[in-house]
């Protein structure tokens, strides 16, 4: 994998290959920002959009700290991916039950 844009991609397209490749949310957004210098709500609002990549990003989070609740773990992930308490709130109790049934 190359984390070198090709000319012809939006940085919507590029961060896209980059999730199909495999890349979580943060490496997504480090490359947005190196590549294209956005802002970073503009660098968000992209990664908002890839679904893949974020889940795998907060697996990752979850791999570093197992023992965090439900409302601890849901803290680490809006800090991480700077997205709202509600909404990572979700990912945490969607992590936790798929935890619950293993």
């Amino acid at each position: 994998m190359t984390n070198t844009p090709n000319p012809t991609e939006t940085q919507e397209i590029y961060a896209r290959r980059l999730e199909k490749d495999g890349e979580r949310e943060y490496a997504i957004r480090k490359a947005l920002k190196e590549h294209y210098d956005l802002p970073i709500m503009e660098i968000i609002a992209i990664c908002a959009e890839l679904p893949a990549a974020r889940e795998r990003e907060i697996t990752e989070l979850r791999k570093r700290f197992p023992d965090l609740n439900e409302n601890r773990f849901a803290w680490k992930i809006s800090k991480t991916l700077t997205i709202t308490k509600e909404n990572a709130l979700k990912w945490s109790q969607i992590i936790l039950a798929v935890e619950g049934q293993a």
